[in-house]
């Protein structure tokens, strides 16, 4: 970027270079140039900046250049989409028109810079569009407006703390207060302008500034120090290569000349003068100088170029006086539309006071439907209340009838497993026990006997504890969990050992093949209770010399433990009524064991207590796997 600023700044040394020799060459080379660089941009918001930037730059230099650089930032801006290069490139046509003193056109594009820069509230654009339209003013000698807008530029910049930019607002206002012949105002300005724009060492702003203590000077009739400001003007001017600076400084010498009848003096200050403003393509300016070139001509006999000088500052003023005319006419165009919108809005109030005094007199017409429809609605409240609590009781009574119906089931199934699942063995015992007599029974039938009557006790023993277990559970509830480190090897391990003795009763082989390093927070009773009673399921429906393996795995990013055995397996139908009360039952196993089929009732439950899930796989013939999927936050 630094790069790109140093090939500009050389572009523009040369052009000014050439200024002396011819306009038109000076003109192309600087363009030429120019282009050479924008080429090199490429399309993007760069080469909008790089436009806007180059106007901006040429805009009190070169005024039809600047124009159509601004222009193409302009439709470039719109056609991708940059709002606030937009802004800058419509601020920057407005200020080139008004240097060129088409104030017409410097008012159109002022007043579209203004409302865009303010609807995207881009700050620094709005400041300058303030500048712009009080410079528009001020040509119109609307010194009050023109001060108006100055102020806001101050104000807008001061909150921005742009320091330079509030330099340039208070020379503006020190103009305009010049201008407007408010001299107080502008005697308090002038010199705190002056003072700030020195200790920013900005050389336009000095320039400008300095231009500004001339005209107070020259009003309080101070010549000498008039001339000595106006000439310091000049000199900074120069440094900053402001065309527009040294033109109006030096047409103010050439006019103090004048007044001070040293015609000869002011004649080289003023044709520099409007050599610049040909250049500038300013035509107010210019105007202005030809008159005083002619009254120096004039002064010093020459009355041949007077007359010509005199000639070419009337054509000027007349196209002047129409550009004016115009932009007085847009402004007031401007002031109508505003002064319609206000006609409009006060038309609307109009009709709507006229509504509502309409609708005040059928509020009393309305007032007694209102009145009918209230004692409707109440009619119609309480009888929806009615229904809405006819409603809600069948509910209460539909939920009632269900609970119901599920103790009866419950007490069912408590009678049941008493009658017929604790009576029949408790009955065999009773018959076996009376033959347990060691003299009566060889060692061998006596061994058997004692085998089978184990067995039962076992099987007795373990109904007895899941109806205890479940009976508890449907009493008070599944307790809460009670979360302790537990190494899920050793924690199945200890349910595999308790149930060694019914597996090996059937020669059946239990491996316990789960990692032995996962440990897991959880209920070591609650784990133990659901492992204990699948396994006791799979016992009792795996064939003699059958096998059980259980191991751990991962799925679904969730730990699970798997119960695998090469059983009698389970049709669909049978899988789905699993872990139901209502639909819950109990088949015989391998060696017509029987069972009350609570077992997979209460690892439902348990399971659910703590957060885990149960599935299970099966085929008939090829065995079942229970898989107990425990929940994330345990891993």
């Amino acid at each position: 970027m630094k790069d790109e600023y140093k090939k500009l700044a050389i572009v523009f040394w040369v052009a000014f270079f050439f200024l002396g020799k011819s306009t038109l060459s000076a003109q192309t080379f600087a363009k030429d140039s120019i282009d050479r660089l924008l080429a090199a941009k490429g399309p993007g918001i760069e080469r909008i900046r790089f436009l806007n930037n180059i106007a901006e730059t040429l805009s009190d230099k070169n005024t039809q250049l600047a124009f159509d650089y601004a222009k193409l930032a302009l439709s470039e801006s719109e056609k991708n989409k940059q709002p606030q290069e937009k802004g800058f490139a419509l601020n920057n046509l407005a200020w080139i028109k008004y240097r060129k003193g088409d104030f017409t056109a410097a008012f159109e594009y002022g007043t579209k810079a203004l409302k865009w820069n303010d609807s995207i509230q881009n700050l620094p654009a709005l400041a300058a569009s303030y500048r712009c339209m009080a410079s528009v003013y001020n040509s119109q000698d609307n010194a009050p407006k023109s001060i108006e807008y100055f102020l806001k530029d101050l104000t807008l910049h001061t909150q921005l703390n742009d320091q330079k930019s509030i330099g340039r607002a208070l020379n503006n206002l020190s103009f305009t207060f010049l201008r407007g012949k408010m001299y107080d105002s502008a005697l308090l300005y002038t010199p705190k302008a002056l003072l700030l724009n020195l200790t920013l060492k900005d050389d336009y702003l000095i320039a400008f500034a300095y231009r500004n203590a001339g005209d107070l000077s020259e009003v309080r009739k101070l010549s000498d120090s008039a001339k000595y400001y106006f000439n310091l003007s000049v000199q900074y001017a120069k440094k900053t290569k402001s065309l527009q600076l040294q033109l109006t400084a030096l047409y103010r010498i050439g006019r103090m000349l004048n007044s001070e009848l040293k015609y000869k003096e002011s004649i080289p200050y003023l044709e520099n003068a409007l050599q610049l403003g040909i250049l500038m393509g300013a035509k107010s300016e210019t105007a202005l100088i030809y008159n005083l070139l002619g009254r120096a001509y004039e002064g010093i006999g020459n009355y041949k170029e007077a007359y010509l000088v005199q000639k070419k500052s009337s054509q000027l003023n007349d196209s002047l006086y129409q550009e004016r005319s115009r932009s007085k006419l847009a402004e007031m165009q401007a002031k109508f539309e505003a002064e319609k919108k206000e006609s409009e809005i006060n038309e609307l109030k109009k009709e709507k006071e006229q509504e509502i005094e309409d609708n005040q007199k059928k509020t009393i017409l309305n007032f007694s439907l209102m009145i009918t429809m209230i004692v409707v609605i109440v009619l119609l409240i309480n009888i929806w209340r009615k229904n809405k609590y006819k409603t809600a009781t069948n509910i209460l009574l539909q939920s009632q009838k269900e609970a119901l119906e599920e103790t009866l089931l419950l007490k069912d199934k408590v009678f049941s497993i008493i009658s017929h699942d604790l009576r029949s063995p408790i009955a065999s015992l009773n018959a076996v026990l009376p033959m347990l007599d060691p003299d009566s029974l060889d060692h061998e039938t006596y061994h058997q006997l004692k085998l089978n009557l184990t067995k039962q006790v076992q099987n007795l023993n373990y109904v007895l504890e899941n109806l205890l277990i479940w009976s508890r559970s449907r009493m008070k509830g599944v307790d809460t969990p009670e979360l302790k480190d537990i190494n899920l090897n050793k924690q199945a391990s200890s349910s595999i050992g308790l149930l060694k003795g019914l597996a090996d009763q059937k020669k059946i082989t239990i491996q316990n093949q789960i990692n032995t390093s996962l440990s897991i927070k959880a209920d070591p009773q609650h784990f133990d209770i659901i492992i204990r009673n699948i396994l006791l399921n799979s016992i009792k429906f795996t064939h003699e010399q059958g096998s059980i393996n259980l191991y751990s795995k991962i799925e679904n990013d969730q730990l699970a433990i798997c119960i695998e055995d090469n059983g009698v397996g389970m049709n669909p139908e049978q899988i789905d009524r699993l872990f139901q009360l209502k639909t819950h039952f109990t088949t015989p196993g391998t060696q017509k064991e029987k069972g009350t089929g609570l077992g997979l009732l209460i690892c439902a439950e348990y399971a659910a207590a703590n957060n885990w899930e149960i599935k299970v796989e099966s085929q008939i013939g090829k065995g079942t796997i229970f898989t107990i999927i425990l929940a994330k936050t345990n891993k």
